[in-house]
């Protein structure tokens, strides 16, 4: 009904990853900062919805459940005031860095859609997109350890990937948008950007993985962002649609980001302590 379960597992991922990555000391403040950033992400995805009810419809946009009839405005109201408190008050104990952060995201989320509607400004659309998931990573960093060389890297990771994410959305949805940073530079532009976006991001987890000593055995799943480059090379040439690259994407992503993620931990969790 709510569309977070296309990129609810990618929010959460993103902020365990970031939380693992930063301290080996783990507290309570990780699940303050995952309901956060999934309540947030619902209110942001309800919020979204509400504003573009009327022209969804009309487009047969049906992707809203709101213009397909499945949820009520009222409802939808409701549920995003009630997710929207919950994010802002899992913040309660932060400091003020990570609090200013936190809304900042916050903030940026729901004017994507609404007041400024960065969605309808080129290239906002894309930049903003990705500044969302990659604050978050910089919100949840900052929580446990200071800013360094691995933080920016890994910021760079979230920000070409939610790049590369939207454009693909916005191919998706050429026929029913508006105003959208694929509509000015044009589909085959696009999908080259797509492709360079990739490989950048296959790049930088390389350069992650050797810039700290225990991410260095991580390098040895490099190859596997061969399956991440593969599916846009095929969408590039034709062979793929918009569609089915996304599905892909986004399995496969997960898969290697998960895969990652467990033997990192596993190979460290002695190390770790849960207060």
């Amino acid at each position: 009904m709510i569309r977070f379960h296309e990129y609810g597992p990618q929010v959460i991922i993103t902020c365990l990853a970031t939380a693992l990555i930063a301290s080996k000391e783990l507290d309570i403040r990780l699940v303050k900062l995952i309901i956060y950033a999934t309540s947030g992400s619902i209110s942001a995805f309800i919020l979204n919805d509400i504003v573009d009810v009327d022209e969804d419809r009309v487009l047969g946009k049906f992707r809203n459940p709101l213009a397909s009839g499945e949820l009520g405005v009222g409802t939808a109201a409701i549920l995003y005031l009630l997710t929207a408190t919950v994010s802002i008050t899992s913040l309660v104990g932060f400091n003020i860095y990570v609090i200013t952060l936190a809304l900042t995201t916050l903030s940026l989320s729901y004017l994507y859609s609404v007041g400024i509607r960065f969605k309808e400004l080129v290239p906002m659309d894309l930049v903003v997109h990705g500044l969302v998931p990659t604050l978050l990573v910089l919100t949840t960093y900052v929580t446990y350890r200071p800013l360094s060389l691995d933080l920016l890297i890994l910021a760079l990771i979230v920000f070409t990937s939610s790049l590369t994410v939207e454009l693909l959305q916005e191919v998706r949805d050429l026929s029913v948008s508006s105003r959208t940073t694929v509509k000015y530079l044009g589909v085959k532009v696009s999908k080259d950007l797509i492709l360079t976006l990739v490989v950048i991001t296959s790049a930088l987890y390389i350069l992650l993985t050797l810039s700290r000593y225990d991410l260095n055995y991580l390098i040895i799943y490099s190859p596997l962002t061969y399956l991440i480059v593969e599916p846009v090379i095929k969408f590039r040439g034709g062979y793929l649609s918009v569609e089915e690259v996304i599905s892909k994407l986004r399995f496969r992503t997960t898969l290697l980001v998960t895969l990652a993620l467990i033997t990192y931990v596993a190979l460290n969790a002695s190390q770790y302590t849960i207060r």
